[in-house]
């Protein structure tokens, strides 16, 4: 190493060093992580959420504007873009102009909603920001209906700034601003009309508000008796190389100036730290403040990251702001509860190394269902804070081979493939609640992983003693199921779903959300959000040895190969993984 790259790495060190200082120093909560989120979570430049009816509305960066919708901040699927062709306006004002619009903002005013969005080409300076407005969000409403307004606002190479990232606000006086810009002489304000939504004329005044070398993304908001102002500074759109950083300032008036916790205002490179890069979320950038209606109630905030564990694409993030001391500071929105159900247990899987063994026991040799593969711990392991539970090709001797046996455990001589099946018998009961997993699995003809529960009462064996399972894959079908014995058979209620309907591959790379709700009159079992099957435990009464989902019971977690369901494994292409985010059981919070 020569001296150069000596006397860089050292000086890089000691950056950190002092950025992790300057950090907690500043109130910003450095092992912040958001919300866990479900479904179709992938977006970039995304706007303020806002509530309308029972759902939760997000706008982002794509052709036509994309659209996607949640009952809950927490499940997400995608929706139809806002433009099937772009406003004709676009391409006059932006000759560049290819399709795609940016990071937009939408703001409730007057009973109407108001969509801001960008149009651009990258780096250049020639941009617009453009409106349209629609009485609800709600696609399935009778006057849903978007409607194009024109450009709010343009730039030239002439300008001070670039017309792109708008930022809206309605004030509680019920006037109407719009922060917006990138680069060039950094972060612009102008008042709107709130009757249109457009500036009061072209010639409107202009105030700026922040400047940097490398500045975008402003939100705007208010709280108490300041105004906010959040902006983004460093690199965006390079996945896990984006330097993407949140700074903010505040204001006792919109048009600033603005200044962080040590005075600096934020024209002159002024802005107090408020999000950075911590762990898989790599580059937050693009705040919006969630709108939901109310006026009390937690400060919520949405942002993207470039997601370390899926090669760097942008995804929704949700965050909970703390203001106690007047700054606006980053704290986990931790799931202690959730909708009346109350944190009870969980396993993060975020020590590396194999998992804890005070929540998981093992299953050993072949265990069932004539599956090729042999069940042994050193095939589940915990990394990055995923548990992977990992098949891997092993020829080798099966210890248990005895000639001239019919037990097909015993009779194949030798082992092909391993995995690990991890269960919490005899660590881990439960008796009714909310039983969540988030995971990814792999959806390759052969693979058959599955989150399952089994009854805990002695000498009380299948199927009486009731199976559930809350996520079970194969041959391109997700399934959930509920199982318990009638006459010593098994009573199946089976829910299959089609993996290409779910989205096909681009589905199998995410991850994904599977619920359990079980209390003493039913189970749900969903899947992102959805319910896919559903029981009256009344239908189990006259159930062999008593109706079993009145019982504890306990967790099972296993990658299989082949077997009676899996598909045929002989193209399959080794590893074959299923990675687990958390395991997570709630209970009423009453």
């Amino acid at each position: 190493m020569n001296e150069f790259v000596m006397n860089t790495n050292f000086c890089r060190f000691h950056i950190q060093l002092i950025l992790l200082a300057a950090l907690t120093a500043n109130g910003v909560e450095t092992n912040f992580a958001p919300l866990a989120l479900a479904g179709q979570t992938f977006i970039h430049d995304p706007s303020t959420i806002v509530k309308d009816g029972s759902n939760y509305f997000i706008f982002g960066t794509g052709p036509g504007i994309r659209t996607k919708s949640s009952p809950d901040l927490i499940h997400w699927q995608m929706g139809d873009s806002i433009f099937r062709t772009p406003p004709v306006w676009t391409k006059t004002v932006v000759p560049g102009f290819r399709g795609s619009m940016w990071a937009p903002d939408v703001v409730r005013v007057n009973g109407k909603f108001y969509l801001y969005y960008a149009v651009s080409t990258f780096g250049k300076q020639t941009s617009a920001i453009g409106l349209a407005t629609n009485p609800t969000l709600d696609p399935d409403a009778t006057n849903y209906l978007w409607t194009d307004s024109g450009p709010v606002i343009s730039s030239s190479p002439a300008a001070a700034f670039n017309t792109i990232d708008p930022s809206a606000l309605l004030d509680a006086d019920g006037k109407l601003w719009l922060a917006f810009g990138s680069y060039w002489q950094g972060i612009f304000l102008t008042e709107l009309d709130p009757q249109t939504g457009l500036r009061f004329s072209t010639n409107s005044p202009l105030f700026q508000l922040a400047w940097n070398n490398s500045i975008e993304a402003a939100c705007l908001t208010r709280h108490e008796n300041f105004y906010y102002l959040f902006v983004n500074w460093g690199q965006c759109c390079q996945g896990t190389n984006s330097t993407y950083e949140v700074r903010v300032g505040r204001a006792k008036k919109i048009t600033g100036p603005y200044r962080d916790r040590d005075g600096g205002d934020l024209t002159t490179g002024g802005g107090s730290p408020f999000l950075a890069s911590s762990g898989r979320f790599i580059g937050p950038g693009h705040i919006g403040i969630v709108d939901d209606g109310r006026t009390n109630g937690p400060t919520r905030f949405s942002y993207h990251y470039y997601d370390a564990d899926t090669q760097g694409r942008s995804r929704l993030a949700i965050g909970k702001i703390d203001w106690s001391d007047g700054w606006p500071v980053a704290v986990n929105d931790a799931p202690e509860t959730t909708n009346h159900w109350k944190l009870m247990w969980h396993d993060e899987f975020d020590t590396n190394g194999p998992p804890d063994p005070a929540n998981w026991n093992y299953e050993r040799g072949f265990v069932r269902n004539h599956e090729l593969q042999w069940y042994q711990p050193e095939n589940a392991y915990c990394t990055n804070g995923l548990l992977i539970i990992e098949a891997r090709p092993k020829h080798k001797a099966n210890p248990n081979y005895t000639t001239n046996r019919t037990d097909w455990r015993a009779s194949r001589k030798w082992i092909e493939c391993t995995s690990a099946s991890l269960t919490t018998r005899r660590l881990q009961e439960f008796k009714y609640g909310r039983f969540e997993m988030r995971a990814r699995i792999d959806t390759r003809l052969g693979s058959w992983p599955a989150f399952w529960t089994l009854g805990t009462t002695p000498r009380i064996g299948w199927p009486a003693c009731g199976e559930v399972d809350i996520m079970e894959y194969y041959t391109g079908t997700v399934l959930a199921n509920i199982d318990y014995g009638i006459n010593g058979k098994s009573k199946w209620s089976t829910v299959k779903q089609p993996i290409v309907d779910l989205g096909g591959d681009a589905w199998s790379k995410e991850f994904h959300l599977w619920t359990m709700e079980w209390d003493e009159q039913k189970i749900d079992l969903r899947l992102d959000g959805k319910l896919m099957n559903h029981l009256d435990l009344a239908a189990a009464d006259n159930a062999d040895r008593g109706n079993p989902f009145h019982r504890p019971v306990y967790f099972i977690l296993n990658q299989a190969i082949g077997g009676d369901s899996g598909g045929d494994p002989s193209h399959l292409a080794y590893p074959v993984r299923f990675e687990v985010d958390w395991v997570r059981v709630y209970q009423r919070a009453e």
